[in-house]
């Protein structure tokens, strides 16, 4: 045994030392005479001062009696199943409460092993008791921050996932959530629940995101179990780890209602003075969009030019969007309602493309 302390009291000082740091209790029982000994520190985890602290005999001995006199009410069922359990040579963990004198109620576990004797029947239990008030607290607190998140994302039709750097979905949240089955969606098989034309512009984005560790977002349309297809909005952010890396994605989808989507992409998915301006930025022809997004030539014209040309082409809007987007420009729109472009890799650069009270603003 590694001693700590020096002198005739090593051994006991060191024990001592021990319980108190980990908060454990030592404890035995015979079963020929009913005696149960315990450390110092058991009688302190149990709320009793010990009498003596001398070793094996810390004060007057102990029962499982006494365990129930100081146990929480609620928990006394516990405590008479130990003593059952022990009594026929099993091995026990159990958690339980004790009510010290002064009312404060603190989170045990108890084990415990009986010895066998060359009778084959149970001689001795020895055992640790250890307070887990603190634990306990943990998990506690811990559920109840995920209750909040869970029933926060059953009301607004959200989910939480996880996925590896390259997209391979690892873990998926609030398991139980109507409509989603983990299977569908782990590795790479939400691919096949994400509308096919749409599929194309989420990996593109993801690309994208992934190879700049930005945060990725996405407006596309995925699969239920009933087979409908529900426009959902997604946004993921990556954990970077301390040598850079991307060790995981982080996201959360959320279902937007129809009326907000038609809504969307009618007035501010992208507006006519968007396109020209974003087009302008990168060079590009309107040919050059054109063979981008896959439409053509005539629709992206009729979409740059006119605001009311958009109300009912969400899709094409849609494309337009991620294909500009990939491009090297974003899009945003001002409290006071003006929408604008920037470049991505110049993020002071701004320019607004709609008028504020008649009189055209630009920024750069």
């Amino acid at each position: 045994m590694l001693l700590l302390f020096p002198g005739e009291n090593a051994a006991r000082d060191t024990l001592r030392f021990a319980e108190e740091i980990a908060g454990y209790g030592l404890w035995q029982v015979d079963f020929a005479t009913g005696k149960m000994n315990c450390s110092p520190n058991t009688y302190r985890l149990l709320g009793l001062a010990p009498v003596t602290s001398a070793m094996g005999d810390a004060g007057e001995p102990l029962s499982f009696t006494t365990f129930e006199k100081v146990a929480h009410p609620d928990d006394i069922p516990v405590v008479a199943e130990i003593q059952h359990i022990l009594g026929q040579g099993l091995p026990i963990d159990r958690q339980f409460r004790v009510v010290h004198p002064n009312g404060r109620v603190r989170a045990m576990i108890i084990h415990g092993e009986a010895l066998i004797g060359r009778d084959g029947k149970p001689e001795r239990v020895v055992g640790v008791l250890m307070d887990m008030t603190r634990h306990v607290e943990s998990i506690a607190a811990s559920q109840i921050n995920s209750d909040r998140v869970h029933n926060l994302m059953a009301a607004i039709g959200g989910a939480i996932w996880i996925t590896r750097s390259d997209g391979f979905y690892t873990d998926f949240l609030l398991r139980d959530q109507k409509g989603y089955v983990p299977e569908n969606f782990q590795g790479n098989n939400w691919h096949n629940v994400v509308h096919p034309d749409d599929l194309g512009k989420v990996l593109r984005n993801w690309e994208i995101a992934e190879i700049n560790k930005t945060i990725f977002a996405s407006e596309h349309r995925v699969r239920g179990t009933n087979g409908d297809y529900q426009w959902r909005r997604a946004y993921a952010t990556p954990i970077v780890a301390d040598d850079g890396s991307v060790r995981e994605w982080i996201g959360i989808s959320l279902a937007m209602h129809e009326k907000s989507v038609t809504a969307n992409a009618g007035n501010r998915l992208l507006t006519a003075a968007q396109i020209r301006a974003a087009r302008g930025i990168l060079n590009w022809s309107v040919r050059d969009l054109a063979s981008r997004t896959g439409l053509s030539v005539g629709i992206v014209r009729r979409l740059e030019e006119s605001e009311d040309a958009g109300k009912n082409a969400a899709d094409a809007l849609i494309l337009i969007k991620d294909s500009l987007s990939a491009g090297g420009v974003d899009f945003f729109v001002l409290a006071s309602g003006e929408a604008g472009v920037f470049p991505t890799k110049k993020e002071n650069r701004l320019k607004i493309v709609t008028k504020n009270g008649g009189r055209k603003i630009s920024t750069a």
